[in-house]
């Protein structure tokens, strides 16, 4: 900077400052009044000393703005809002490009109910920056605030003719002339800033908020169509703004991927509208223009696409669309681990959306495409098996099965799969096919299967022994459960055997409310001394059939006609439990209880009943 620069420059600032001081005249502020007038005349004599010095810098200094930033914040902290006042006023002089010091005073003023007192400085701000799109929206919001609604759209043009390229200026006016004057005024300025600006997004999308507001839904998704797919960026705020429509919500998704479908249109756009669709349940429409993406698209860019609009169906829960997109995904895919890997995911895919049979072509490319006998083959094949036994092919399971073995005779699965394939072969009538599934096979999952084949076919010395020899390798909470089932087989009458295992193999095979009927039709034919245990058997099938009337009819028998059966303590806590739950039922519940602590003091429920009977009498729930 030469010396004459540096001298205008001081110069400019002790001007400012003396404007100042004229408008604090104005204002009747003499203390202040003063502080100008000497800060003006310290200038002048730094003007007039200053050697020219063209090392100056000529931006401001930093370290001085934040230096009386911080001491006006100070001061305005203690509550010294004069003094606050004065050393913005004071900065502004020094530097009058401070956006920050105008901020700060307009919290100073605000705090001093002095708003409309920041119009002159900001005017004063602009005539000297035109281009401080803040500080004219700081101008806008201020007006609004003092209702200075004349002024308003005088000064939303003056900042449209300062800044004619920025979009600012129309979105902040309309949001003010939404307040001001209407949603009619408002959508005419954003129209008014379209066209001037093109097909800016950012409008767009506050246009499509305008026309909402104004009651213009089809105008709404039509603006907000033709944001989606120029801004990736502005996608999400518009598939927000869809969700928050609430009853009008479907009709403007549709409208919206209806009109990004339409040509001319390309891939972000097609892009942005499946995406759409997917979040409003437009599953047929998502694929529709994923698939037209996709003709537009190179291989390793359909690639891309299809991973992407999958994890997105996905996340959406839209099942089909998350199928389509893997099993066109596979037939692009050439490379073996990628294969692989895109067949894993397809087949998680077909699970998810029911669809067995693509699920197992999946799973069979998988286990195929790994070496004859090494590990990731067998653990591929399980999985494989694993669906297959549970459908309904089951003829073809069985050979699978049967192929597995002979590739895996050691393997820790083949229990597991054999009993799940028995179960269902049994469920089918298939007593021999069953049999040889079954033939050969350790583990406790056969075992239990042999011993209910034994049980239907009337052999109960074999099939007790069979369950007796399941027990150890069983999981706890069956192992109880067979241990129980095994103990009264062992000491009913054979026409009550029959009965109860009659139960105990339709809760195993799934159809616990065969057993159910059974007991209730045919509990009164067997002898007297079986019946405790088969209503016992009965009540839990019902349990596990959601029949809780039958299970409370079973269990209430018990408690009234059986109180010295060794099923009674456990029949009368449940039945307590399920009495208490209906209405007027807590006074019989707690009777029970009560009868039950009292008559079987030792028994391993009592601590449970007690609790009950507690939390019943407190009024409280489990």
């Amino acid at each position: 900077m030469t010396g004459k620069a540096w001298h205008e420059t001081l110069l400019d600032s002790a001007g400012a400052a003396s404007a100042l001081a004229a408008a604090l005249v104005q204002r009747k502020n003499v203390k202040q009044t003063l502080q100008y007038v000497v800060l003006g005349l310290h200038v002048v004599l730094m003007a007039a000393a200053a050697p020219p010095l063209s090392a100056l810098q000529a931006r401001p200094d930093a370290r001085i703005e934040n230096r009386m930033l911080r001491q006006a914040s100070s001061q305005e902290a203690r509550g010294e809002l004069d003094g606050a006042e004065a050393t913005l006023f004071e900065l502004l002089a020094l530097q009058p490009g401070s956006s920050a010091a105008v901020f700060a005073l307009e919290r100073v003023y605000r705090r001093g109910d002095r708003l409309g007192d920041l119009l002159p400085v900001l005017d004063e701000f602009l005539e000297r920056d035109a281009s401080m799109g803040r500080v004219w929206g700081l101008k806008v919001g201020v007006l609004v605030e003092l209702d200075s609604l004349a002024a308003l759209e005088g000064v939303v043009r003056d900042w449209i003719e300062a800044e004619p390229g920025s979009p600012d200026p129309y979105l902040t006016g309309a949001e003010a002339f939404l307040g001001a004057f209407g949603a009619v005024r408002a959508t005419g300025l954003l129209e008014e800033g379209t066209a001037a600006l093109g097909e800016s997004p950012q409008l767009l999308v506050e246009l499509g908020d305008m026309y909402v507001a104004a009651g213009r839904l089809d105008d709404a998704a039509e603006s907000w169509a033709r944001a989606l797919g120029r801004d990736r960026a502005r996608s999400g705020a518009v598939f927000r703004r869809v969700e928050d429509l609430g009853d009008e919500r479907g009709a403007a998704a549709t409208r919206i991927v209806g009109a990004l479908g339409r040509e001319p249109t390309n891939v972000t756009r097609l892009e942005a509208g499946a995406e759409l669709a997917l979040r409003e349940d437009l599953e047929d429409d998502a694929m529709t223009l994923a698939a037209d993406a996709l003709t537009r698209l190179e291989d390793r860019e359909a690639r891309g696409f299809l991973n992407g609009f999958a994890r997105k169906a996905e996340d959406n829960g839209r099942d089909r669309s998350a199928l389509w997109a893997y099993a066109r995904l596979r037939e692009m895919t050439e490379d073996p681990a990628e294969a692989r890997s895109t067949d894993e995911r397809l087949a998680d895919a077909a699970l998810v959306a029911g669809d067995t049979a693509v699920a197992l072509a999946a799973l069979r490319r998988i286990t195929e495409s790994h070496r004859v006998g090494s590990e990731a083959r067998r653990a591929a094949w399980t999985a494989e098996l694993r669906i297959q036994v549970g459908s309904p092919e089951v003829e073809g399971a069985a050979e699978a099965l049967a192929a597995f073995r002979e590739e895996f005779p050691e393997s820790p699965d083949l229990d597991a799969l054999s009993a799940t394939l028995a179960s269902r072969l049994l469920g089918r009538g298939m007593r021999e096919e069953a049999m040889a599934v079954l033939s050969g096979i350790e583990g406790p999952g056969a075992a239990l299967e042999r011993a209910f084949l034994l049980l239907e076919g009337g052999a109960f010395p074999e099939g007790i022994a069979a369950l007796q020899a399941s027990l150890p390798e069983l999981e706890p909470s069956d192992a109880t459960e067979i241990l129980e089932l095994t103990l009264a087989l062992s000491e009913l009458t054979p026409p009550g055997g029959m009965l109860a295992a009659e139960v105990a193999i339709a809760r195993h095979r799934g159809h616990a409310e065969d057993g159910v009927f059974a007991v209730q039709e045919r509990i009164d034919a067997v002898p007297a001394q079986d019946r405790p245990a088969i209503l016992a058997q009965g009540a839990r099938a019902a349990d596990q059939a959601g029949l809780a009337g039958a299970a409370v009819q079973f269990r209430r028998r018990i408690v009234a006609e059986y109180p010295e059966a060794r099923e009674f303590a456990e029949a009368a806590l449940r039945l307590a439990r399920a009495v208490a739950a209906e209405p007027g039922g807590r006074n019989e519940a707690v009777r029970i209880l009560e009868a039950l602590i009292v008559s079987r003091p030792d028994s391993p429920v009592v601590p449970g009943a007690r609790r009950e009977l507690r939390r019943i009498q407190e009024g409280g729930s489990r």
